[in-house]
């Protein structure tokens, strides 16, 4: 159960976020500020729990109560990420930069020939 639910996990953030390598808990380092932090905490206790669950002593420790409400609030989340929209917002962002460093750049260039006396 523990296992499938992170497997599941792991499949969703290389689906919606890109992260295809690594533990659950070094993909969640790697998403960073992409996942809010509840996100990343529900998914750090998932990722937990696998690693309890292979050592049976401590298996019987988890509460798969916890375990499973975390997983449900972790997958609803990442579920709702639409991929296409943040490769928009990406693209958007890297666009409007650059407009703004090119403005940035003409107004600093028109400001130096007025300066000079060339206009």
């Amino acid at each position: 159960m523990i296992k499938s639910n992170a497997d599941a996990l792991r499949t969703l953030m290389a689906k919606r976020l890109g992260l295809k390598r690594g533990s659950l808990s070094r993909r969640v380092a790697k998403a960073g500020r992409q996942l809010p932090s509840g996100v990343r905490n529900d998914i750090a206790i998932v990722a937990e729990a696998e690693q309890m669950a292979r050592n049976p002593k401590l298996a019987m420790r988890l509460d798969p109560n916890a375990t499973k409400s975390a997983y449900d609030r972790a997958a609803t989340h990442l579920k709702a990420i639409d991929v296409v929209d943040r490769r928009k917002g990406i693209a958007l962002s890297v666009l409007g930069s650059m407009a703004f460093n090119f403005l940035a750049a003409i107004t600093l260039f028109i400001v130096v020939l007025r300066w000079r006396g060339l206009i």
